[in-house]
């Protein structure tokens, strides 16, 4: 009788010894578990989530509330619109004449031509430049703005002929030839100075072309 109830206590020792063994083994388990999914799902939570998504997403609404109102005003304000190309050509354009201290001027084409390529800077006074290209192979080229920049006239608006007085859009300038081109200056040497280049073009059509050139008020 004694030795049975010794070997029942041993083994109810053994389930205790179990027991006891097992739930810390269970419960140390289950805080490092728990710790890492907080720390997984709630630091990308509250970093890619909310922080990126309030920042994104009033600026844009923001932008898209004040854009209406400039926009109309915009193309509204200024003849841009008449400036041949596309919008993109013609927001170009209109850019340049706002950041630029005098006028900006840009051509109004017949069908067949588009604007090849332009750039402007604002450094050492601004200067703009653009080119277009027509039918046959023509192209008409603009220059404003500080053209010389410190050059001399012969180097920076150089021309073989002068064939004499020729409009520049709502201005006179003197026309003149240049190898195979014809050039149209005004203000010629100034800062800033306005040349028109034309190549591939009879003097008629340059000269027509020349004088439908408009100014892009800001």
């Amino acid at each position: 009788m004694l030795i049975a109830m010794v070997a029942i206590a041993a083994v109810v020792a053994a389930c205790v010894g179990g027991d006891a063994s097992g739930e810390p083994s269970g419960s140390s388990g289950s805080p490092s578990a728990s710790t890492g999914a907080p720390s997984g799902s709630a630091d990308p939570t509250a970093t890619g989530g909310p922080t990126d998504l309030p920042s994104n997403g009033p600026d844009p609404s923001e932008t898209a509330g004040e854009t209406p109102s400039l926009e109309p005003s915009g193309p509204a304000a200024s003849p841009a619109s008449g400036c041949s190309g596309s919008d993109d050509n013609r927001t170009f354009f209109h850019q340049a004449a706002l950041s630029m201290g005098w006028p900006v001027y840009c051509a109004v084409l017949p069908d067949g031509w588009f604007l090849e390529t332009g750039s402007f800077r604002l450094a050492k006074g601004g200067y703009l430049e653009v080119t277009y290209r027509g039918p046959a192979d023509a192209h008409l080229a603009l220059a404003e703005g500080n053209i010389c920049d410190g050059a001399d006239v012969e180097t920076c608006a150089p021309r073989d002929a002068v064939i004499g007085p020729a409009p520049f859009g709502d201005r006179e300038g003197e026309l003149g030839r240049l190898a195979t081109s014809l050039v149209l200056d005004l203000d010629r040497g100034a800062t800033p100075s306005w040349r028109a280049t034309g190549l591939g073009l009879t003097e008629e059509a340059f000269r027509g072309l020349a004088e439908a050139l408009i100014e892009v008020e800001d």
